[in-house]
């Protein structure tokens, strides 16, 4: 559309702001561009060569301006038209019922589902665009779909559905079956006619299935060669086919998608499974067959199967594959069959498994360094052992006494984890803190003084304290006790560290030791946490100073109350100042010698040894019995003593000792002991009452009577499996069945 050429300047044809406090009026009278194209007309400014950006502009707010000085007085207004629209205010009764309508949910999985109605992005068309170039044929165009698809299930899996894709799990698996041509040169028709014959062998029942599918791969020769040589060509053609099978397993991961291809397309969906899983044993081949397997495990679980199905024939065969991922899928593939189906007596195909087969199952039970294998194994014997006809024809392939339920049995404790339970029967009670700062002798005082501040305070803490998380001091209490012991009245400030200082210092002297405040009632308390007081003062080098308890004769008597710094000096104050007693020529000895009349007696805290029998004149026998009073000798390089409090009451703890075996969240046991418990418990509830010729028994008791110490010990033992085991041991010690 040209635009209409006028007189008017670029700056005069823009929309002018309105002056300051002055509503902008459009001037219809005049000229004004129309718009009719789009639908509706937007008005203009107005053209007036007096009305101008500058002039607009050229006021500053606060301004007052009157009626008649506004430039739009003159423009006259002409009458717009208006439509009525119908709103809750002037219609109530239109919307009234709306929010009751109960709007019907869509049936997703109706395949003639409108895609109007799906929550597909209406923005980002490579859902479409991905869609339908699959579908094209075209080269190109399916070489961008795979690209993108594969991107999109990995990354929108769970919003990737099939229902709002017509054909496109068909399309995927379509393409992915021509690995076959790639192989062998023969490329599958898909019949979904059943009036149609399949007698061809490139001929696939997609509507229900062919039954005869392992047979026409038999008879189709494989042209691949075993070389790692590749042609463009059969690179690319593998490529795609890795990336159709690769964007099926990403998508079938949703259940929802799992359980829609395996109802809507179940029969090509077993084709293309038996056709992938039995491809050549080549390794560019083995990507294909890995993901085949696990699309396996995700559908089989909304499938029916019976002996003669190929899609179970071929899980069976993989049981014998020397790839371990191959045996674990196809493991877990087969233990899934109809587990999320309704209707259905359990999996009957598993009737007619061979010997061998069984027997290798069994010996995958053997395997306890690889976990995958031996849970896969474990899935598949629970579900064997829910029939009690296998039971019985496993009797017959396995030795069950020795060989079978043992092996259960031992499986029992597998993860087990060491767990420890304590019962608190006595809670341990320790002596309180003293309520007394320890006084400093005379040695240590002398000590001390030698020292300067901070220095001096911090070393009579650490004399005097100890640190002890549950207990505390007044500030108080501690700063008197330093004053009173340090303060000198003929020095200005008595020679200490100010209170705030010190009280500081504590802290640096124990690093565990806080200033705290504690507000209570009408005051508060000014603490020290974390220190008590010592029951006696320490050396330097940490060791108790030792008081010597010789009371005099006095009434009430008073004791002696020297201290020592170490034992030998205790003892030889207390034989030679008390005792009187005369040193021998060997340093530290004394003369024994009996005395002439009776003045030895003991005295050591009010001892009455000799109280009735009065003093005797046996020196070395009153010695002897006064030596058991004092301390040992302190051997040279013995390390300081404990400072704990000591312990009034011990503490009586019951310990129990489990080997638990794996739970959830929830506290529900899962993993490879859960799973050999309920073997355990199908066997016994499905064994047979006839009696074993070999053992003299019913075979119940035969089975189950060596074992049952077991059983109970990990009843005992493991927390996590009782319920499990409970239900075990009451099924196989039910009198009636003996």
């Amino acid at each position: 559309m040209s635009t209409p050429t006028t007189r008017h300047s670029l700056r005069q044809g823009l929309r002018q702001a309105p002056k300051v406090n002055q509503p902008f009026t459009p001037d219809t009278g005049r000229e004004r561009r129309s718009h009719t194209q789009q639908g509706f007309t937007s008005p203009q400014p107005p053209t007036s060569s007096h009305v101008t950006l500058s002039s607009a502009t050229q006021h500053q707010p606060g301004t007052h301006f009157g009626v008649e000085t506004w430039e739009g007085k003159e423009h006259i207004p002409l009458p717009m038209s208006t439509r009525e629209v119908a709103t809750p205010g002037n219609r109530p009764v239109l919307f009234a019922n709306l929010g009751r309508k109960q709007v019907k949910q869509p049936d997703f999985y109706d395949p003639y589902f409108p895609l109007r109605y799906l929550e597909v992005p209406r923005t980002d068309h490579i859902y479409k665009r991905a869609h339908y170039g699959l579908q094209s044929g075209i080269p190109d165009e399916i070489d961008f779909a795979l690209y993108h698809l594969v991107q999109i299930s990995n990354q929108r899996w769970d919003k990737f559905k099939f229902e709002g894709f017509p054909l496109l799990a068909e399309t995927l698996m379509e393409k992915a079956l021509d690995v076959t041509r790639i192989c062998t040169g023969v490329k599958w028709e898909l019949q979904y006619d059943p009036r149609q014959p399949i007698d061809r062998v490139n001929v696939l029942n997609s509507l229900h299935g062919t039954r005869n599918l392992l047979d026409k791969l038999q008879k189709l020769p494989t042209n691949l060669p075993y070389d790692s040589l590749e042609t463009y060509e059969l690179n690319h053609e593998l490529r795609n086919v890795k990336e159709a099978v690769l964007v099926m397993r990403n998508m079938v991961l949703l259940k929802e998608n799992a359980w829609y291809v395996s109802r809507y397309a179940k029969g090509l969906l077993r084709d293309f499974l038996v056709v992938l899983i039995n491809l050549p044993n080549q390794p560019r081949l083995n990507e294909i067959k890995n993901d085949a397997l696990d699309i396996a495990e995700e559908c089989t679980k909304f499938m029916r199967t019976d002996v003669e199905d190929p899609l179970w024939v071929s899980l069976v065969n993989c049981l014998d594959s020397s790839d371990r991922a191959h045996v674990i899928r196809a493991l877990w593939a087969l233990t899934h069959f109809s587990t999320e189906m309704d209707e259905g007596d359990g999996n009957r195909a598993m009737e007619r498994i061979s010997k061998p087969t069984l027997q290798q199952l069994y010996y995958h039970t053997l395997l306890d360094l690889d976990k995958d294998v031996l849970s896969g194994a474990l899935d598949f014997w629970y579900q064997y052992t829910l029939s009690p006809d296998n039971i019985e024809k496993l009797m017959d392939i396995i030795n069950f006494p020795v060989v079978f339920v043992p092996r259960m049995v031992a499986l029992l404790t597998y993860e087990s984890r060491p767990t420890k339970k304590e019962t608190v029967l006595q809670e341990e009670k320790v002596a309180p803190a003293p309520s007394e700062i320890p006084r400093v002798p005379a040695k240590l005082l002398k000590d001390l003084m030698e020292l300067s501040e901070p220095e001096r305070s911090s070393q009579w803490l650490r004399c005097c304290f100890i640190e002890d998380t549950e207990c505390e001091i007044t500030q108080i209490a501690l700063w008197q006790a330093y004053q009173s012991r340090f303060a000198d009245p003929r020095i200005p400030g008595g020679g200490v560290l100010p209170a705030a200082e010190f009280i500081k210092n504590v802290s640096n002297t124990f690093t565990n030791a806080q200033a705290q405040v504690i507000n209570g009632p009408g005051t508060a308390k000014f603490i020290i946490k974390g220190i008590r007081p010592l029951e006696t003062a320490y050396t330097f080098e940490g060791f108790p100073y030792l008081y010597c308890k010789w009371a005099d004769n006095s009434s009430p008597s008073k004791m002696c109350q020297q201290a020592f710094a170490s034992p030998t000096d205790l003892r030889n104050h207390v034989f030679a100042d008390h005792m009187n007693l005369e040193p021998a020529e060997e340093p530290g000895q004394y003369k024994l010698d009996a005395a002439e009349k009776p003045i030895h007696t003991c005295q050591w805290d009010n001892c009455n040894r000799f109280r009735v029998s009065g003093p005797s004149t046996n020196t070395a026998m009153v010695a002897g019995h006064v030596s058991s009073h004092l301390p040992e000798d302190r051997p040279a390089g013995a390390p300081p003593p404990s400072s704990k409090r000591a312990i009034l009451q011990e503490r009586i703890v019951r310990k129990w000792y489990y080997m638990d075996t794996p739970v959830n969240e929830k506290g529900e046991p899962f993993g490879v002991a859960y799973k050999a418990a309920l073997v355990l418990r199908n066997i016994a509830r499905g064994i047979p009452d006839r009696m074993a010729s070999q053992y003299g028994l019913p075979w119940k008791k035969a089975v189950f009577l060596s074992q049952r110490t077991k059983i109970v010990e990990s009843w005992d033992r493991n927390r996590a499996l009782r319920k499990e085991l409970t239900e075990l041991l009451m099924v196989v010690e039910r009198e009636d069945d003996y």
